[in-house]
Formats: structure tokens, C-alpha cells, sequence
């Protein structure tokens, strides 16, 4: 049977009807157990007049009717027998005991069951008696000291934020109670209401002395002087980062995160790069923008639980809670109402991170690492901020602070540290400790062949810096981590990737992308063919090298590369010509990727790859290799033709040259003085490229590339004045050209020749007929028509034609017959008295032959501008 009293009197649930019968049960049970006379209960039952016997009986029995044999008469005395924990008021005391003998994380259950059976007031409706006036009295005192209970253990747990919200009813019935007030107030300094505590002691104070005419007792005195005195926020950044210098760019935006609405920051980058420096520095300088404190960790050694235990004693909590969802929710609500900076350096990725951020709008959260922390981005809005290598500028800065020596001294030596900051840093302190170095003592070492051994100094280790993002990684990610490291190309892309392990493209670009996550490589963007492209860091290139090692085995990998690169340059070449003008082959063996590399404009990639090709003529010809070399050189030639790039024409061929000539290959080696005489040409130095071309003739097998030569040694004749030797070789040209079957070559003679014709309208539609479907040649073609219009005197034509050709040119991209056509129209302009159209005409040709380091050309036309 169930009895109830903390609240209205119940028997099984169920309140009693008759007030009569329910204060005699009322009275029994204020004595459960024991016997309570008739003359008591009838006293409680009719306190005005005694009631006659018949009727004292009659509510007896009627109480005996609720309780059944539990109403027990003794004499005349009634006993209402109860068994264990079937009063309420037992099962309360019962809980309230057990949970004083547990720790809290078992005693808060006992106490939410003890709290759970109170319905409201004890005997609730009856406490004009006097018997039950007291036992209610206890019952109150013993629900008071249960809720302090229950509030001390909260507290243990470290949950005063639930404690100040339990203890406000209490402490508002109770206003007067000390003990209730020294745990609220303690709740609410542990959950940064410092202000809000002093004004409930100052109003406590006040109560006390109006109402009792007495101060707070000691104990609250004391905690009112902690309150005053003692700061709870914590500080717990390391020292401000010595010479920290630069970064202007980056602290601006770190400075925004003051207004971001997520007011979280990552700061990624490769190892050395400062990004703990950066955040650092920027958290002592921000400090007074965060009253209530600065946290920080390093989570590359210390877990998120470690880290939340540390943050919470810090903030103030007594004790931490033993699950991580419960130290979450209370780091949380501790910084729920403070504005305070979390610094979070190190974190390996967003998931270490994720739980330590605050929540909490007024604060801001600053997270490092060498992830791209994408998840933190995407499900928080973090505000991404990837760190690069110093301005050169600023890393000489920087190391000359540290080691205290000019800028102008420093700034080489930056260029050996790479512009990495933890380089230049160990580079300044190896200087400053050791009197007996000079800057040149340690250029010679940073130029040696143990480079990376150089950069240690104490704790500082740069190898064992960028080693920490090396030595977990995946076998695959590892190879080629380090074959990239073979290559001396600036920038990597997938088809290069796919060359060196000898897998698939898409293969390739998934293992680069994973080794940019691990930032061991920078995404570089896309280029304009299309490719992701990376890029390395100097000093983590280095790392990479020395892990590949060197050895047949490792040229091999390098020549499957320089093969693959010559084998797609060969194939875009072709793909642009339609495969009516075909390069001289080489003896080198090809190496074809699996999968897509080139886009629908295939000399789109030739200009993407422009500093790739560079690289790998020259890494060709170190190995020895000068098939390859003079193979790419020539693959190259139509992207320099295009674009102008002359200079990289002539140092590309010079190099494959001199790599023929060492090599003992003759037929590359006149394959590579052709190529030379040939952009002699466009450059307009006409002597050079005779010279040049009559060197190589004799030795070219190949009869289109012999027209080719001859052609191009004719256009180096007209300019000298040697027509006749110049009409002669077109004529010779056009007619290897046929024989050789090659369309373009002999279109492009063709075009050139009727010049010098009488009638050159035939040649001029043969011509045109054979570069039919080849954009370019039809524009050389076009770019041949204009100059005889020009000759025959027909301005109006030519000032058609002309517009006519500098509208397709440009939308061809090609800048050189850009520059032709420019002059050509500035002539056509010029005959019909528009000289300031020309002039403009003339300023922009001058400007591409400056651009295409055409000299004579571009003094020519400056001679032309100054008339």
C-alpha cells in the first residue's frame, strides 16, 4: 500500500474526500507505527467540540475502509502499521541517505528520485495542527538540505549552470537561508556571473540587516571578497613569438574575426610556416578584445579530453565530469555569457578540434594545423586562411632581427631558408650563437649538398618538422611524394603523377589531392587547360629528393616522365595541325598516359605545360638523354611561334643543342640549329638565321623539314635584299613540300611566293585550298593576300582585309602574326590619311615586339612612330 504526505495526503495515489477522515490519517501517519490515542485523533479530527461516539466510530470505520487491516486498535489507542517504503516521506529520507554515502556521478540519481515523490507542501491543506505543523516543519527542513544536496554534487560534477537554475526557487522561498545563498553564488561565479553573485550577496546583505538586524555570516564574507579580488579568467597563452615580423595581410583578416558571425579562424600551411606564430601574435595582440580570458592547447600532444579538463579548471569548475558529452556541455555553458579567445594549435584536423569550440557569440576561436580543417568550413563556417612562405622582403627582415645583422646581408640568405619562417628563425639563432660564423660561413653550408641538416638550432628542427607530415603517409602518397621530388618542374599536375607510379590519371590526381590535404603540396589553382596544378615548397621538395635517392632506378622514373610529356606535346601538336604538318621524330621511346590529359584545344595545355617543358629539356640533357631533349625543344617550337615566347625558343634549343653536340647526336643537333635559324627569323636577326640555316640544311634528312628550313631561310633573304636566292628557295621548298605530302608547309610557301609572282591570285588560291581546315596557316595565308593587296596599291581592300585578319588573329591568340598584321594595317591606314588609327596600330605592335624580345622589329617600328 502506498501512503503519500509530501503534498496533499494520498492512500494508493488517491486523495481522501472527507477532511474528518483525512486529518486522522494525517495524524497516523505523523506516528506511523505507533500508537496514537482516541482521544488525540478526536481532538485533530473536531477541535471546536468533542464528537459523540457514535460518530467518532462511524469516520473509524470509514478510515478503516481505506487502509483495511492496517488500522490497528489497542486499548484505546489506534496504530496504523506501515510497511518499509511504503510511506513516501521513508522512501525520501532512504534515498537522501544512500546518496550521502556515493560519489556524485551516482549520488545525482538518488537525489533526482528523492526530489521526484514531492508534490508540493508536506501535508499540504493541514498545517493548522500542531502535530503535523511540526512534522511538515522537518519534512521542509530535510527538502532544503536535500536541494543543497543536490546542488553540492551538481557542482562536483561540474554543472553549475544547472545548479544556479535549480537553486533560484529555493533560494527566492528561502531568501534568508545563508547556506541555499553561498551555493548559488558559488554556481554563478563558476558560470562567469561574477556581477550578477555581487549584486545577490549586496541584496542578501541588506535582507539580513533590515529583517534580522545581523551581516552575513563569515563564510560569506569570505566568498564576497573572492568575488571582489580574484580574476577568473584565465590566461593561458604562451609568450607573444620573439621578432615576429610581416603577415600584415593575414593579422587584417584574423582582425575580421572579431565581427565573423562564426568567429572561428583555421590557419593552415606546411609545417615551419608560423602559423602558430601567426596566431600567437595576434592573440596577445587582440587580449583586451577578450576580457574574460585566452585558452589555449596544443592539440599535436594532448587529446580533447586533456584539453577539456584543463580549460574547465581553468574557467573555474570544482570538479570535471567523467563523460566527454558532459565536459562539452558545461565547457560550453561556462562560456556561454564570457568573451574569451581559444587558441587551438596543432589540431591534426577538424575532428580533434570540433570539440573544444565554445558556441558562444561572444567568443572566437583561432585553429592551426596543417589540415585544410574542410569540415570546420563547412559545417561551422570557419574562416579559412591558408599561410604561404614569407615576401622575400619580409624574411630578410625577419632574420636580420634575429640575428641582428643588416637587411641587405640577410636577404641571399632568406633565398637559401626558403622565406619559411621556422628556417629563418634557426638560421638567426645558429648565427647568434656562434661568434666564429659570418653570413657568408653559413651560405656556404645552406649551399652544400646536406642542406636540410643545416637547419637545426636546439629544439628547432626543420627536417623533423616537415618529416611529421612524411612519415605516416599511405606507401602510395609516399612513393610519390618522393618521385615528385625527382622532377625539376615548378608545378605538378595528374598526367605527371600517373608517369611516375604508372597508374591511371584519375589515380594519380587522387594521391596528389591527398598529399595537398597533408600540405606537403600547395593547390597552385587551375590552369588554362584546365588541370589542377600543385606546387611544393622549396625545403619540402628538398626532403623529398633525399627520400627518392638517386640511382639507375631513379633516372628510369625520370625518363618515363620526360617520355610521357614528350609523347602528349607530339600528340597535342599533331591534334592542332590535324596531322597535316608532323614533326621530325626522334629515336626516344614514349611512354602514353591512361586517360584523358589533353582539353579540346590542345595548345592550351602546350601553354599550361610552357615552364613544364622548360624544366624538363633542361633535366633531359643533365641526363644525358638528348633524344629527349631536342625531341621536346622541337615538340615546343609551335607554343613559342604562337605566343612569341622567343627566349624560351632560343634556350630550350641552345640547350637540347649543346646536349646533341656532348652526346655525339648529329641528326638532333641540325634538327636543333634549324630551330635556332628559325626564330633568328622572327626575331628579324635575318644574318643570324642565314648563317644558321645553311648550317643545318646540308644535314636534315627529312625533305618537309628541309622545305621548312628553306622557307624560312628565303623570308631571311628577302629582308637582306637577296631575292633571287630567296624565290628560288620557296620555289624548292614548295616542291619538297609536295613531294613530302605535307599541306602546310607547302601552303605556307606557296603563299609567300606569289609576292614575286606576276599573277599571284593562283598561288594565292592554292594556297588557300591546301590550308583549308587549319585555322593558323589560313591565317598566314590570309596574312600573305594582305601584303599583295598592299603591293597592287588597293587600300580600300586592304583596309578590309586587313581588319578582316587582325580580328580572327586575336581571337587565334597568336600575338606574333598579332604583331604582323598590326603594321600591315597601319600601313593600309596610313594610305588612306587615317594616321592617328595607324599610329595606334604601331604603339601596339611595338609593344608586342618589346614583349617578344624582337629588337630590330621593335625599332624599327619606333622608327616608323618617331616620323
Amino acid at each position: 500500500m502506498d501512503f503519500g504526505v509530501l503534498g496533499p495526503v494520498t492512500v494508493q495515489g488517491h486523495p481522501i474526500s472527507s477532511g474528518k477522515q483525512m486529518i486522522m490519517l494525517a495524524s497516523l501517519l505523523c506516528h506511523a507505527n505507533e500508537p496514537v490515542t482516541g482521544d488525540a485523533l478526536a481532538d485533530a479530527a473536531w477541535p471546536l467540540a468533542p464528537p459523540s461516539p457514535s460518530t467518532f466510530r462511524w469516520h473509524l470505520h470509514r478510515l478503516r475502509g481505506l487502509v483495511g487491516e492496517r488500522l490497528i486498535r489497542r486499548g484505546d489507542s489506534y496504530l496504523l502499521a506501515v510497511e518499509d517504503g511504503e510511506l513516501d516521506t521513508a522512501r525520501f529520507e532512504e534515498l537522501v541517505r544512500l546518496a550521502g554515502a556515493e560519489p556524485p556521478e551516482r549520488a545525482l540519481p538518488l537525489l533526482d528520485s528523492a526530489m521526484a515523490l514531492w508534490r508540493g507542501e508536506p501535508y499540504d491543506g493541514l498545517l493548522d495542527l500542531a502535530v503535523i505543523r511540526a512534522e511538515a516543519a522537518r519534512l521542509t527542513e530535510a527538502r532544503l538540505l536535500a536541494v543543497e544536496a543536490r546542488a553540492r554534487v551538481l557542482m562536483a560534477l561540474g554543472r553549475p549552470a544547472e545548479c544556479v537554475s535549480d537553486l533560484a526557487a529555493a533560494v527566492s522561498a528561502h531568501p534568508l537561508r545563508e547556506s541555499l545563498i553561498e551555493l548559488r553564488l558559488r554556481a554563478l561565479a563558476a558560470t562567469g556571473r561574477r556581477a550578477e553573485a555581487l549584486r545577490m550577496f549586496d541584496q542578501t546583505r541588506r535582507r539580513l540587516r533590515d529583517e534580522l538586524g545581523v551581516d552575513p555570516s563569515g563564510t560569506l564574507r569570505r566568498l564576497h571578497e573572492d568575488l571582489l579580488h580574484h580574476d577568473p579568467a584565465p590566461r593561458l597563452l604562451p609568450p607573444d613569438i620573439h621578432a615576429f615580423t610581416g603577415r600584415t595581410a593575414e593579422l587584417a583578416v584574423l582582425d575580421g574575426l572579431l565581427d565573423h558571425p562564426c568567429g572561428v579562424a583555421v590557419i593552415s600551411g606546411v609545417g615551419g610556416v608560423g602559423k602558430s606564430g601567426l596566431a600567437l601574435h595576434w592573440a596577445h595582440r587582440s587580449r583586451d578584445r577578450f576580457p574574460d580570458g585566452q585558452l589555449y592547447a596544443n592539440l599535436g600532444e594532448h587529446t580533447p579530453a586533456e584539453v577539456l579538463s584543463r580549460f574547465l579548471f581553468a574557467l573555474g569548475a570544482a570538479v570535471v565530469p567523467v563523460e566527454q558529452h558532459d565536459q562539452i556541455a558545461l565547457y560550453r555553458e561556462m562560456l556561454a555569457h564570457r568573451r574569451v579567445l581559444v587558441i587551438l594549435d596543432n589540431a591534426p584536423d577538424s575532428a580533434r578540434a570540433k570539440p573544444l569550440l565554445p558556441g558562444a557569440p561572444g567568443c572566437v576561436t583561432v585553429v592551426t594545423g596543417r589540415s585544410r580543417f574542410e569540415s570546420l568550413v563547412a559545417d561551422v563556417g570557419a574562416l579559412p586562411l591558408r599561410l604561404d612562405e614569407m615576401p622575400l622582403a619580409d624574411a630578410a627582415l625577419l632574420l636580420s632581427r634575429i640575428a641582428r645583422i643588416e637587411v641587405s646581408r640577410a636577404a641571399p640568405l632568406a633565398e637559401l631558408c626558403a622565406q619559411l619562417p621556422l628556417a629563418l628563425r634557426v638560421a638567426g639563432a645558429r648565427l647568434l650563437t656562434r661568434p666564429g660564423w659570418g653570413v657568408e660561413t653559413l651560405t656556404a653550408r645552406l649551399t652544400g649538398e646536406h642542406r636540410l641538416d643545416e637547419f637545426r638550432a636546439g629544439e628547432l628542427d626543420v627536417r623533423a618538422t616537415l618529416e611529421a607530415g612524411y612519415d605516416d603517409l599511405p606507401p602510395a602518397e609516399r612513393t610519390l611524394f618522393e618521385r615528385l621530388g625527382l622532377l625539376r618542374v615548378p608545378t605538378f599536375t595528374a598526367w605527371m603523377g600517373a608517369a611516375l607510379l604508372e597508374v591511371p590519371v584519375t589515380i594519380a590526381g587522387d594521391l596528389l589531392e591527398r598529399l595537398a590535404e597533408r600540405q606537403l603540396l600547395q593547390p597552385d589553382g587551375i590552369d588554362g587547360a584546365g588541370q589542377e596544378r600543385y606546387r611544393c615548397h622549396d625545403l619540402i621538395r628538398l626532403l623529398a629528393r633525399e627520400r627518392a635517392g638517386t640511382g639507375p632506378g631513379q633516372d628510369a622514373i625520370v625518363r618515363r616522365f620526360l617520355s610521357c610529356l614528350l609523347w602528349l606535346s607530339k600528340e597535342a601538336y599533331l591534334r592542332e595541325y590535324r596531322g597535316r604538318f608532323r614533326l621530325i621524330e626522334s629515336d626516344s621511346p614514349l611512354w602514353q598516359p591512361s586517360g584523358e590529359v589533353l582539353p579540346a584545344d590542345p595548345m592550351s595545355w602546350m601553354a599550361a605545360e610552357r615552364a613544364t617543358l622548360l624544366a624538363a629539356i633542361r633535366q633531359a640533357a643533365d641526363l644525358g638523354q638528348a633524344n629527349l631533349s631536342w625531341g621536346l625543344a622541337l615538340a615546343a617550337v609551335r607554343l613559342y611561334e604562337i605566343h612569341g615566347h622567343f627566349l624560351d625558343w632560343v634556350q630550350s634549343s641552345q640547350v637540347a643543342l649543346q646536349s646533341c653536340r656532348d652526346n655525339g647526336d648529329d641528326r638532333g643537333a641540325a634538327v636543333m640549329i634549324m630551330s635556332l635559324g628559325s626564330v633568328a627569323v622572327f626575331q628579324k636577326h635575318h644574318a643570324q638565321a642565314v648563317t644558321l640555316l645553311t648550317e643545318a640544311l646540308p644535314s636534315l634528312d627529312d625533305d618537309a623539314f628541309r622545305a621548312l628550313a628553306l622557307g624560312n631561310l628565303a623570308v631571311a633573304e628577302l629582308a637582306l635584299g637577296q631575292a633571287e636566292a630567296a624565290i628560288a628557295h620557296l620555289a624548292e621548298a614548295a616542291e619538297l613540300a609536295r613531294a613530302a605530302g605535307d599541306e602546310v608547309i607547302e601552303a605556307v610557301a606557296l603563299a609567300r611566293l606569289a609576292f614575286h609572282h606576276d599573277d599571284p591570285r593562283p598561288l594565292l588560291d592554292r594556297a588557300g585550298d591546301l590550308a583549308a581546315g587549319h585555322r593558323r596557316v589560313s591565317l598566314m595565308v590570309l596574312l600573305c593576300d594582305l601584303r599583295v593587296t598592299l603591293r597592287t596599291r588597293c587600300h580600300v581592300h586592304a583596309d578590309v582585309l586587313s581588319n578582316r585578319l587582325l580580328t580572327e588573329v586575336r581571337l587565334y591568340g597568336d600575338r606574333v602574326l598579332e604583331r604582323e598584321a598590326l603594321c600591315l594595317r597601319a600601313d593600309s591606314l596610313t594610305a588612306l590619311g587615317r594616321a592617328g588609327e595607324a599610329a595606334a596600330c604601331l604603339r601596339r605592335a611595338h609593344e608586342l615586339a618589346l614583349a617578344q624580345h624582337a629588337l630590330p622589329e621593335a625599332r624599327r617600328i619606333a622608327g616608323l612612330l618617331g616620323r
